[in-house]
């Protein structure tokens, strides 16, 4: 499975996001771009289909820019994955009975993977990234 560059930005914009999510603070598109290193153009159309999943909103205005509709404990990376890229791990369909014996394998390991990325919740995500850095002498 390889992650999308459109993801990796989308996940980098909803931290952005989590992060100012108590302060309920928005933040303009061109900050997010700036702070996560996304180009700003491509962040625009990110920004929208997060809004479409419901995952974002957007307010106009002077002190306007985007916050998180959810609180970060409610937001998986399962889900901010399949509103970018769709499904992460379906196993297709086959009619071959070669394949038939591989199915039950594959569908396995996809409910499992599935079920790890739901458990990593957008909350999990800041607390592993901005972890502080401890030093023991």
């Amino acid at each position: 499975m390889n992650i999308s560059g459109r993801c990796d930005y989308a996940c980098r914009a909803m931290l952005e996001l989590a992060i100012r999510y108590e302060t309920g603070t928005a933040v303009t598109s061109q900050t997010i771009a700036e702070q996560r290193g996304i180009p700003d153009k491509y962040l625009t159309h990110i920004l929208l289909q997060l809004k479409h999943a419901r995952f974002v909103r957007s307010m106009r205005g002077a002190q306007g820019g985007y916050t998180l509709q959810k609180p970060p404990e409610k937001i998986s990376l399962l889900q901010i994955v399949e509103a970018i890229d769709g499904p992460v791990m379906y196993p297709k369909n086959t009619t071959s009975d070669d394949a038939s014996e591989m199915r039950t394998f594959w569908q396995a390991v996809s409910r499992d993977f599935n079920e790890i990325m739901e458990r990593i919740t957008l909350r999990k995500m800041l607390d592993m990234t901005f972890k502080p850095t401890m030093f023991h002498i």
